[in-house]
């Protein structure tokens, strides 16, 4: 009994497993996939950290003098005391100094990465062994490059008055032990918590939100994407449907709407579950970041409609794959292959900084969304990028439909 049993077992198996390996796409999808894209995400994330040390040792800084607003020039000799003796240190740092008209607007615009505040009578204090002078360094802290910028700036201004203290020991008073000059950094909400700007300061919801917003709206509707048509066709209740008075269009239209509703559904829920969680568990570090979020409408509204364009793009594909397929295990493995995609590219863009975006990048999918999103929150409302976004993102929603009225409009694809 036993011997029939296991060659029974022995039997099905191995058809099951000659099935499964038959599936050129689930083996695809299951094996392959992960060693191309996973490298790939890695070497992303890799970039990412290779670009924020370059931004740290490439600062967009300025000096400011005192209670002014306005920038120092570069024919400033406090500039060329700093440039001459502080950054010099550093024989990797390349300043990029911009002469700004409003520091801080300059900040939370990004032109900048941090400004360096000096007094008035600088020169004349740095000259003066019995004064310790002090050196301000004002970094946005919505802002990564800033904050990993500013570290670095600070850390020269220390190692300069460290390296003053040991020459004028040597030259002037052995016993001396002030420090000649004092380096500090400070947040641009710290030094100035009188600025009222949109956005929040929560640097978890700056990583999270984005990434699972535009992550979970691309593949949230995968699931029943698959269901609509190639499970259909599995339970044969397809082709009655496309033989009913029905149009097409109608169709495809249900349908498409159908899987943008639950991706929005399941994003909306994800994040409901997130926020409830923070907020159950009372983490004061939560409670006040959701509490601090000022959201401007226009704004808003314009990341709502570049998320549904991101849908409908997605919805689209998902069609498209799951009507050129026989099965539901067929429509799963294609489905699989796109759900990469977004997943990796909203992990490998969670450090990205709103302050390092260009008008060209606001062009690729998934990514301009979530950039979208990051200057929502970041409080920069660059709408020049949010329109632009959009525009890009209505032409690939509109492409993505086009095409899958093409595969709808084919017999043998979507009957066989």
């Amino acid at each position: 009994m036993k011997n029939k049993m296991l060659n029974q077992y022995n039997i099905v198996l191995k058809k099951e497993l000659k099935d499964a390996f038959r599936d050129k796409k689930s083996i695809l999808a299951t094996f392959v996939l992960p060693l191309i894209l996973f490298p790939l995400f890695f070497l992303i994330i890799g970039l990412s950290g290779d670009s924020l040390t370059e931004k740290a040792v490439n600062p967009r800084l300025t000096i400011v003098q005192g209670d002014a607003i306005a920038s120092l020039s570069t024919d400033s000799e406090e500039y060329q005391y700093f440039n001459d003796n502080i950054f010099s240190l550093n024989s990797s740092l390349q300043v990029s100094y911009v002469e700004v008209e409003d520091f801080k607007q300059s900040l939370i615009d990004g032109d900048i990465y941090l400004a360096i505040i000096v007094t008035n009578t600088f020169l004349n204090d740095i000259q003066d062994t019995t004064k310790s002078v002090d050196i301000q360094v004002i970094y946005d802290d919505r802002s990564t490059s800033g904050s990993t910028a500013a570290g670095v700036i600070v850390d020269l201004i220390n190692t300069y008055s460290e390296k003053l203290l040991a020459d004028r020991v040597n030259e002037i008073d052995p016993d001396l032990s002030m420090e000649p000059i004092t380096g500090n950094s400070l947040s641009l909400s710290q030094a100035y918590d009188d600025i009222n700007r949109y956005g929040t300061d929560s640097a978890i919801l700056h990583l999270i939100i984005p990434m699972l917003l535009t992550m979970l709206i691309s593949i949230g509707g995968a699931s029943i994407a698959t269901d609509l048509v190639a499970g259909e066709k599995e339970r044969n209740t397809f082709e009655p449907l496309l033989s009913t008075g029905a149009s097409r269009f109608s169709i495809l239209s249900a349908k498409y709407t159908v899987i943008i509703i639950f991706s929005f559904l399941s994003a909306i829920a994800e994040v409901l579950s997130i926020v409830l969680s923070m907020l159950l568990t009372k983490d004061v570090f939560a409670t006040s970041a959701f509490s601090s979020i000022y959201l401007p409408v226009d704004g808003v509204i314009l990341v709502v409609f570049n998320l549904l364009m991101l849908a409908a793009l997605f919805s689209g594909l998902l069609l498209i794959l799951t009507s050129t397929s026989s099965t539901l295990k067929e429509a799963q493995s294609k489905s699989t292959i796109v759900m990469f995609l977004p997943m990796i590219i909203a992990f490998a863009t969670m450090y990205v900084d709103v302050a390092d975006v260009s008008m060209w990048t606001m062009c690729l999918p998934i990514y301009n969304v979530i950039i979208s999103i990051k200057l929502l929150l970041a409080g920069v409302m660059n709408y020049a990028y949010l329109w632009g976004a959009l525009a890009i993102n209505i032409v690939y929603a509109v492409l993505s439909v086009f095409v899958t009225m093409k595969t709808f409009s084919k017999e043998s694809l979507i009957t066989k």
